[in-house]
């Protein structure tokens, strides 16, 4: 997506589009770009969170299959 706004800006540069729609075109590449720009730094930002957060879920799941045991299959009376 920034490559397909990037690549639109360009375009602008080299052929103008007249008018307000020039801006209008520019307007929205750069906004497309700089909210790509934005999510890339929350992801890098995330990502020892997400890190964190799978190891505790794969620490749970592996609690949870040692504490599984087939049992003897033996019942007691009563």
């Amino acid at each position: 997506m920034p490559a397909l706004s990037l690549c639109g800006l360009v375009c602008l540069m080299i052929i103008p589009a007249p008018g307000i729609w020039g801006v209008v075109i520019g307007a929205l590449c750069l906004l497309t770009i700089l909210v790509w720009a934005i999510a890339a730094v929350i992801d890098r930002m995330l990502e020892p969170v997400r890190r964190r957060l799978t190891a505790w879920r794969e620490a749970r799941a592996r609690k949870r299959r040692r504490a599984v045991h087939s049992g003897s299959g033996i019942a007691r009376k009563v």
